[in-house]
């Protein structure tokens, strides 16, 4: 039998009295994570996609949006930003623990809010990808070269005029740091359709992906916090059609984890090649295998739903991935690890920045 529900609120406050926010950043870090897990960064640039992504679709020619409830019901005041979760995003919560406001979305700055802002702004695109054409079929989003591209501009058009010179241009960029997490929809809307060969898609992901990390290094950038691809595999939008349902779809899997381990090794390779670089490796794969469970997480086991998503309340495995403007959600997402078929909860978001910055063990520091 389960927790009584007000039982189970009860415990989840408990958890956060536990792991107030507050107290994220307040492991001491080794000497060779001290840049990283210590670094007092000036800014925070992100590059990614629905997992990120603050509001950058609501103003783009798209179906596939979050500016409306139930999305935001744990936001500041209710507010549907356009963060397809109740509340915040794993972006969200590093920017909190590096002491940084959240990094806005780039599409709803003004050009003065654009010309005065330097702690960083976000770029990431709900249904983009690392490949150019992945997720267009929904409509117009920013991929990961187009998210670079404006990088580029506000570069060039708007810190150009906040820092007078080179040498403080320079300087901010490579002390900033540059998030990525973006290459889900690659797998969802490429992969999967074309049926291809899961080493050879793998590469070309890969290869595309490091070159547009070079990209940002040639830009200016100097420390990564690249995340690595999520397991698809076991989100509410798959499982409601495998055999037998509820089951994760370990081929799919397993396909993803090959791009993930040929990233942490490139990063490695890239390190050492690259002067004057340092990544920041975020295994969002295992944490998110991890919440679902079964595992000893005890959390995640006694107190979460890993299965279904809260919103919509009543899921099929229809063709719809997200929540809709008239779709009913729970009345408790935070006893959900998923907010719909494909995004966390703020919960699940909140558990991974324990896990990243305070536990240590979903974050690692890359050296050759």
């Amino acid at each position: 039998m389960g927790l009584p529900s007000y039982l189970k609120s009860y415990l989840i406050y408990l958890l956060f009295c536990l792991f107030n926010v507050t107290s994220i950043n307040s492991t001491k870090p080794l000497k060779k994570e001290a840049v990283l897990f210590g670094g007092d960064f000036p800014a925070l640039y992100v590059i990614g996609d629905s997992l990120v992504d603050p509001g950058n679709n609501n103003y783009l020619l798209t179906l596939v949006r979050a500016n409306f409830k139930p999305y935001g019901s744990n936001f500041k005041g209710g507010k549907a930003t356009g963060r397809f979760s109740d509340g915040k995003t794993i972006a969200d919560y590093i920017a909190i623990y590096y002491g940084l406001p959240l990094a806005p979305a780039y599409m709803g700055l003004s050009k003065k809010e654009k010309n005065n802002l330097s702690t960083g702004i976000n770029y990431a695109s709900a249904s983009c990808g690392i490949f150019p054409d992945t997720g267009k079929q929904f409509g117009r989003c920013l991929s990961m070269n187009v998210q670079i591209d404006l990088l580029n501009k506000t570069i060039e058009k708007n810190l150009k005029k906040k820092f007078k010179t080179q040498l403080e241009l320079s300087s901010h960029l490579g002390k900033s740091l540059f998030m990525t997490a973006i290459g889900v929809n690659d797998y969802a809307f490429t992969y999967e359709k074309n049926a291809t060969d899961a080493n050879e898609f793998a590469s070309m992901l890969l290869n595309e992906f490091l070159k547009q990390l070079e990209r940002l290094y040639n830009l200016g950038a100097r420390n990564f916090f690249v995340n690595n691809i999520k397991p698809l595999g076991c989100y509410p939008n798959i499982i409601a059609k495998t055999v037998p349902r509820g089951s994760c779809n370990d081929s799919l899997n397993l396909a993803i984890d090959i791009f993930n381990v040929q990233l942490r090794e490139s990063l490695s390779h890239m390190h050492h090649r690259l002067s004057n670089t340092s990544f920041l490796y975020s295994d969002y794969f295992n944490f998110m295998l991890g919440l679902r469970g079964p595992s000893s997480n005890q959390v995640s086991s006694n107190l979460l739903n890993t299965t279904s998503p809260c919103c919509p309340r009543v899921y099929n495995g229809g063709s719809t991935t997200t929540c809709l403007p008239f779709s009913k959600a729970c009345k408790e997402p935070d006893m959900y690890i998923f907010f719909d078929p494909r995004h966390p909860t703020q919960i699940a978001n909140f558990l991974y920045a324990i896990s990243c910055f305070q536990k240590r063990e979903v974050c690692h520091v890359v050296i050759d």
